[in-house]
């Protein structure tokens, strides 16, 4: 079956003071069977690194089994080159904990969804609960995809309750326990789940397990698996 993990970090992480290769990532899809990656850098280097995007285009130019997703940087500014996601990580805030609302005020953010929009790409989106909420409502045709089932930014159920709905709003995997995934694929169903294992943080094993072991059929676990991804980001 082809797998595709929509939550891969690769290069440097100045916060962290590792530098995950491309080998180390396709060691690890190798070991687990995934057959594609979305690949993405850690915020840190990121954010310091004004190249940073056309790096992770021309890696993944280099390695067939990689999509580059392009990172949203704190100038907001948009993509030239043909990525197959954003990756928005807590943009002008504190990474993993603390948003920044005056985000919302800038006219540059308009123009960055537009054009995101109409490039048709898929936004993993990570930022506090209540700024995800803000967002959700005020952009409308666009399409998030939340890693965690939403973990970092507040509570998965949080989450869950709030957005259960929407079905332009879509969670990874990544790092949950499998009891909250079945929740999750029970409640939202599979169409709106997509699996990811936020490597280095997890294993792609270890990831790929959780999703093989929740109660659904083989149909609707490919969908997890790659088929919603497939559909999200034109992997055809």
């Amino acid at each position: 079956m082809r797998v595709i993990n929509s939550h891969v970090h690769v290069g440097p992480s100045i916060a962290l003071g590792i530098n995950i290769s491309p080998e180390d990532v396709e060691l690890e899809m190798e070991s687990a069977g995934v057959s594609e990656c979305l690949v993405f850098p850690f915020p840190s280097w990121a954010a310091q690194n004004s190249r940073v995007n056309s790096w992770i285009y021309e890696l993944c130019t280099q390695h067939d089994s990689f999509h580059p997703v392009f990172y949203a940087r704190d100038n907001l500014e948009t993509p030239e080159f043909r990525y197959v996601a954003v990756k928005w990580h807590w943009v002008r805030g504190v990474s993993d904990s603390r948003s920044n609302y005056d985000v919302f005020n800038d006219e540059k953010l308009d123009e960055f969804v537009e054009e995101v929009t109409k490039q048709n790409l898929p936004l993993i989106f990570e930022e506090e609960f209540e700024f995800t909420k803000i967002f959700v409502d005020r952009f409308e045709d666009a399409s998030l995809i939340i890693p965690h089932l939403g973990a970092l930014g507040g509570s998965p159920h949080e989450f869950l309750n709030e957005f259960e709905n929407f079905d332009n709003v879509y969670f990874d995997t990544s790092l949950s326990s499998v009891r909250t995934l079945q929740e999750f694929v029970d409640r939202v169903g599979e169409r709106r789940i997509i699996f990811g294992s936020d490597l280095p943080f997890s294993t792609m094993k270890i990831e790929l397990d959780k999703v093989m072991r929740i109660e659904t059929g083989e149909r609707e676990r490919e969908m997890i698996l790659r088929k919603n991804i497939e559909r999200l980001c034109n992997l055809r």
